[in-house]
């Protein structure tokens, strides 16, 4: 590139980079006050503060509890303490686990999995594996909005 050819492009670029500067000094934004109220779609801002304030806390009841199973049992059933809406629930399991520390021989520890057969309002059902020992589930079922 000649020189005069490289000061035609440096003073081009000063000259688009002085405007955007200008530019962005002295722009102004349109009118921020609405022309119309709220169409039939449109949701007014108490609607809003009311919708998220039913979202800030979507948890509605946690209701905890442990199985134990019997030896050579696979599917136990207990009453909640308090009843439930299962529609509204997630429900978390702990591994079932068994353990027998009698001091014979074959004394052993395991863990096998647990599933959730049935949830009604008050009462749940928990499936283990067979399993020769006594086995402990504990459950968490947390309740939504």
């Amino acid at each position: 590139m000649r020189y005069k050819e490289k000061d035609v492009v440096i003073i081009f670029i000063l000259a688009a980079l002085l405007f955007m500067v200008f530019d962005c000094l002295t722009g102004k934004a349109g009118n921020l006050e609405p022309t119309e109220p709220p169409g039939p779609t449109m949701v007014t801002l108490n609607e809003l503060n009311t919708k998220i304030e039913a979202l800030s806390s979507p948890v509605q009841k946690v209701v905890r509890g442990t199985i134990i199973f019997d030896k050579n049992k696979t599917t136990e059933s207990q009453m909640l303490s308090s009843p439930i809406d299962p529609n509204h629930s997630v429900i978390l399991l702990s591994d079932a686990v068994a353990s027998n520390h009698d001091g014979d021989t074959d004394a052993w520890i395991s863990r096998t999995g647990a599933c959730l057969s049935d949830l009604t309002s008050d009462e749940i059902t928990i499936q283990v594996e067979l399993q020769p020992a006594e086995q402990k589930v504990s459950y968490q079922i947390i309740e939504y909005k």
